[in-house]
């Protein structure tokens, strides 16, 4: 028999919360089915995806420096504004969307495209590269550019 999934938790995002509603500069809601985590950082507002890409923690029990939310669980770091992993252990970014203020109301709008870094070239870069030892110290060096 199949399980039927629970709604996402907190307000639909989509409909738009108050400022009031950012409890310690944050709150927890929903666009869809998907979690989304709604930060206030200074003067700016990012939505970034609730969870950690790395072993799925709650980025809302996680702080905020600045442009960036650490996870709780293992510290991994993403940006605000791109989502990017700029931390290990985490390799893979989390989903952002766009958010927009209107008469005194924050909406959190469709998903952004993620962005594409442009890999840097080298000259006379090695042909082969050997990394030695394994974990997420070597996963992530084969895997950053």
């Amino acid at each position: 028999m199949a399980q039927e999934q629970a709604p996402p938790a907190g307000p639909d995002l989509a409909q738009g919360i108050t400022m009031d509603d950012l409890v310690d500069d944050k709150v927890v809601g929903h666009v869809g089915s998907e979690e989304v985590l709604l930060v206030r950082s200074g003067s700016e507002l990012f939505a970034v995806g609730a969870h950690c890409s790395h072993y799925h923690g709650p980025l809302a029990d996680g702080i905020v420096v600045g442009h960036s939310v650490r996870c709780p669980w293992h510290h991994a770091c993403f940006d605000l504004r791109s989502g990017e992993a700029v931390r290990a252990p985490a390799l893979a970014p989390v989903d952002c969307w766009t958010v927009e203020q209107r008469d005194a109301r924050i909406f959190v709008k469709g998903k952004r495209e993620p962005a594409r870094a442009p890999v840097p070239t080298i000259a006379n870069a090695p042909q082969r590269i050997v990394i030695v030892g394994g974990g997420a110290a070597g996963f992530a060096a084969a895997e950053k550019p």
